[in-house]
């Protein structure tokens, strides 16, 4: 009975999905454009309507911002008013340029590599070593790549973890349970989470407001 009360509510979310791509939102796919531009917050984001447009940005020079990802850490516009704003980097959500996302995370701005329902990206994340031995240094710094997950109803940023993948999947409790079901060693294994998240992406697609009018 719940498998089957879980198939109805699939069915009912594909057919509201089909509505917004009817009307007003339209499936994310390859080739789909998302605008230039930095991102205050989230939302920004979701709704493909940068806080700023990169036509807008400025340098310290008053020259247009041509690569925001050279851009070491002040920007600037010109408001409504006329005023000139200035834009901190390091303030950012993030920003998209050629159709690509960039977030803050960790060492700067790293690129989502996997769009979809569930985001996927790499980043660097440095950390100093301390060692009271290391004199006078106290230590070294090291650099390690990390994963992350971006739950695209919410903005959560999570772990690319067995506990991580858990929580990313809590709005499909069919695949939630196969996930629990596996061995925990496999749980933690890369090629499963990878599946496991192309699996949830492919039942639940991605959707960005039309701007193209």
């Amino acid at each position: 009975m719940k498998k089957f009360m879980l198939s109805i509510a699939l069915l009912l979310a594909m057919v509201i999905c089909q509505a917004q791509e009817d009307s007003t939102w339209v499936r994310y796919a390859g080739g789909f454009e998302l605008h230039d531009g930095v991102y205050k917050d989230f939302s920004a984001f979701r709704s493909n309507s940068p806080t700023v447009a990169r036509e807008d940005l400025r340098d310290d020079q008053g020259l247009k911002v041509s690569d925001i990802r050279r851009v070491v850490s002040k920007m600037y516009h010109v408001d409504a008013n006329g005023d000139r704003k200035e834009i901190r980097k390091d303030a950012l959500w993030g920003f998209c340029q050629g159709g690509a996302v960039y977030i803050a995370a960790g060492n700067g701005f790293y690129r989502i590599g996997m769009m979809g329902s569930l985001g996927h990206m790499v980043y660097e994340m440095s950390y100093r070593d301390w060692d009271p031995y290391m004199y006078p240094y106290g230590g070294v710094t090291r650099t390690i790549l990390m994963q992350q997950v971006l739950d695209m109803r919410t903005g959560e940023f999570l772990p690319f973890t067995a506990s991580g993948m858990d929580r990313a999947l809590r709005y499909d409790e069919v695949l939630q349970e196969e996930f629990r079901a596996l061995p925990k060693k496999q749980r933690n294994s890369t090629e499963a989470l990878f599946r496991f998240l192309r699996m949830y992406n492919e039942r639940t697609p991605l959707y960005f407001p039309d701007r193209s009018g």
